[in-house]
C-alpha cells in the first residue's frame, strides 16, 4: 500500500487516526520537555511547525493511544491530562487592529464558556489570565499553553508600521501571560519565523528559552536524510522507478533540491518537509515550497539596499543577528535567514560568526525568479521569456545570441532604478540571470591565476565571461588571455567561448563585446 503523505496537515490527531506518514519526533519532544518550562522556537515557514504543537497538544491531553509505536509511548512520560490553550494564528491574514481582535476573541469566547467564565475583563491579557488561572483550579493539573505563529500578523504589515506597531501593543499582553500567569502554567512553547530579541513584543517576559540555534533540537522540524532513508524508502524506490533511475540517484536529486537546511552549528542536514512529502507525493520535482508565496517585502529590501547580492547570499552573521525581529524590516540578514532563504553554512567558534548560504536548487530558483523582475523593471512574463531565449543560446553554443538577448534586456531597465549604481545594478542583473539559466553558473570562479567574473558550463560548451566597467571589451579579452582563465578546461573536450565585455556607467549598459573560441 501507498504510504499516505500529511501535506500540509496540521492536526496530529487526524494524521495518526488515518494512517498518514509520521516521523517520530517525540523523543526530542520528550527532551523539549525536560530542557525547560517555556520555549520558543524560530523556523521558516512550512517546516512543520504546527505539526509539532498539534502533537505536543495531544500528549498534555493524555491522548497516548494516539502515540502507540512511537518512541515516547515506551518512555516513562506520566500522561497526566492537563488543559491546553493553544493559539494559533497560522490562518491569520490580519488587514486590521479589528480582524486580529475578533480572531483572538473567538478562541477566549470558546474556553470560556467550557469553563464557564462570565467575561468580565475587556483587556485580551486579564482574559487570558484569568483563563489560565480558573483552568488550573477546576481541573487541578496546572495548563500548557501553546502559540503557534506569533509574529504572522506581524510580519503580514510590515508594509505598515503604524498597523503593525498597534498590532504589537494588542498582542504583547496576551503573550505576557506565560510570565504573569506562572505559577498556573507547567509548560509554554510560542513558534513563528522571526526570532525575538529583549526589546521585542516579548520584553516583559524573561523567561522564555530560546532553542532555535541549539545543536540538540536542530531536527526537531524538517527530515533528516536518516529518517527519510529508514521511514520513506518505499517513496523513493517508487519515484526513482518512475524516473528509470536507481534509488541513490533518486536521493541525489531530491537532495539538490530540498536539502541543505542547517539550523545550528552543528545541526544534520535538514530537507524542507513540505517540498519533500509534494515531491514523494506527485512523483515531480517542482519548486513547491516556492510557489506557496516569496515575501514581496523581502524581494522589494534586496533592491532597495542597492548591495551586491553576491555578498548578501554569502553573508556572515552573528547569532544577534540572526536573532533580530525588532529590525527584521531593516536587518536584511536576519530576514532572508528567518524566512529560509539563508541558511547556515558554517560557524567558526573562535570568531562566534556564522556563514551563511542559499540551501538547495529549489530556493535558489525560487529567489531569482522573484528577484529577476524587481531588479529589473519588467513583469514576471517578460522576464521568464529572456531567460527561456538566453538557456536556448547557452544551451546551442550561440554567444553572439546571448550577448544580443541580454543587451536588449538592459537597454530596457528603467532608468529610476539603476541612477544611483548602475554598476551595481548591472553586475545584479547579470548574476540574477545567469543563476536562472539552469546550467553551471558561478561568478567570481577562482583559478590558480585569478577570478572569472561568470562562469557558465553546459555538456557541449564553457564560457568564460570577464567584465570592465568603463572599459573595453579588448582589456576584459586581454585580461582572460594574461591569467589563462581558459587553462582548465583546455582538455575536457567541450567548446571554449571566451567573452571579453565592456560595460558604460553612462548609457547603463554593455557597450562592447569580443568573443573568442
Amino acid at each position: 500500500m501507498r504510504q499516505k503523505y500529511p501535506i500540509g496537515l496540521e492536526h496530529f490527531e487526524k494524521l495518526r487516526e488515518e494512517n498518514y506518514l509520521y516521523i517520530d519526533k517525540t523523543k526530542l519532544i520528550y527532551e523539549l520537555f525536560n530542557s525547560a518550562s517555556y520555549i520558543f522556537l524560530a523556523r521558516p515557514r512550512r517546516f512543520g511547525k504546527s505539526l509539532l504543537l498539534s502533537t505536543i497538544k495531544s500528549i498534555f491531553e493524555g491522548r497516548r493511544d494516539l502515540f502507540k509505536g512511537l518512541w515516547i509511548d515506551s518512555s516513562d512520560y506520566d500522561w497526566t491530562p492537563r488543559p491546553v490553550f493553544h493559539l494559533s494564528f497560522v490562518q491569520a491574514k490580519g488587514g486590521s487592529i479589528e480582524s486580529l481582535r475578533a480572531t483572538i476573541d473567538d478562541c477566549f469566547q470558546k474556553w470560556e464558556e467550557e469553563y464557564e467564565i462570565d467575561t468580565v475583563a475587556k483587556n485580551l491579557g486579564d482574559r487570558f489570565y484569568n483563563l489560565v488561572k480558573t483552568a488550573c483550579q477546576v481541573s487541578g493539573q496546572r495548563v500548557a499553553v501553546l502559540i503557534d505563529e506569533y509574529d504572522k500578523m506581524l510580519v503580514n504589515n510590515l508594509h505598515n508600521e503604524e498597523l503593525h506597531d498597534l498590532i504589537k501593543e494588542e498582542l504583547k499582553p496576551i503573550y505576557g501571560v506565560l510570565k504573569r500567569g506562572d505559577e498556573f502554567i507547567h509548560f509554554g512553547m510560542v513558534t513563528g519565523v522571526s526570532r525575538f530579541s529583549r526589546m521585542s513584543i516579548f520584553s516583559d517576559i524573561n523567561n522564555l528559552r530560546d532553542i532555535s540555534l541549539l545543536d540538540q533540537f536542530g531536527a526537531i522540524c524538517g527530515l533528516t536524510e536518516e529518517e527519510i532513508r529508514t521511514s520513506m524508502r518505499p517513496g523513493i524506490e517508487a519515484f526513482a522507478e518512475h524516473e528509470g533511475i536507481d534509488f541513490e540517484s533518486m536521493m541525489s536529486l531530491l537532495k539538490k533540491n530540498y536539502d541543505g537546511y542547517h539550523f545550528s552549528a552543528k545541526c544534520p542536514d535538514i530537507y524542507n518537509p513540505f517540498s519533500l512529502l509534494n515531491a514523494l507525493a506527485g512523483q515531480k520535482l517542482e519548486h513547491f515550497w516556492y510557489a506557496t508565496g516569496t515575501p514581496t517585502f523581502l524581494v522589494k529590501m534586496m533592491r532597495h539596499s542597492d548591495e551586491d547580492i553576491r555578498y548578501i547570499l554569502n553573508a556572515d552573521a552573528t547569532s544577534i543577528d540572526l536573532a533580530s525581529s525588532d529590525t527584521l524590516h531593516r536587518n536584511l540578514k536576519a530576514v532572508l535567514f528567518q524566512t529560509g532563504y539563508l541558511t547556515i553554512r558554517d560557524y567558526d567558534r573562535d570568531m562566534q560568526v556564522y556563514s551563511l548560504k542559499i540551501p538547495n536548487r529549489e530556493v535558489e530558483s525560487g529567489l531569482f525568479n522573484s528577484l529577476l523582475p524587481e531588479f529589473s523593471g519588467k513583469n514576471p512574463d517578460s522576464a521568464s521569456d529572456v531567460i527561456i531565449r538566453l538557456k536556448k543560446a547557452v544551451r546551442d553554443g550561440k554567444p553572439e545570441v546571448m550577448m544580443e538577448v541580454l543587451k536588449a534586456f538592459l537597454a530596457d531597465i528603467p532608468y529610476d532604478l539603476s541612477k544611483n549604481k548602475p554598476e551595481v545594478y548591472f553586475e545584479n542583473n547579470l548574476y540574477i540571470i545567469f543563476k536562472l539559466l539552469g546550467f553551471y553558473a558561478q561568478t567570481e570562479y577562482r583559478t590558480s591565476r585569478g577570478r572569472i567574473d561568470i562562469l557558465t558550463t553546459t555538456p557541449r560548451y564553457v564560457y568564460i565571461i570577464e567584465l570592465k566597467l568603463d572599459g573595453t571589451a579588448e582589456e576584459a579579452m586581454a585580461q582572460i588571455a594574461d591569467r589563462d582563465y581558459a587553462a582548465p578546461f583546455a582538455v575536457d573536450g567541450r567548446t571554449v567561448f571566451r567573452i571579453g565585455i565592456g560595460f558604460s556607467k553612462t548609457t547603463r549598459n554593455i557597450d562592447s563585446w569580443k568573443i573568442e573560441s
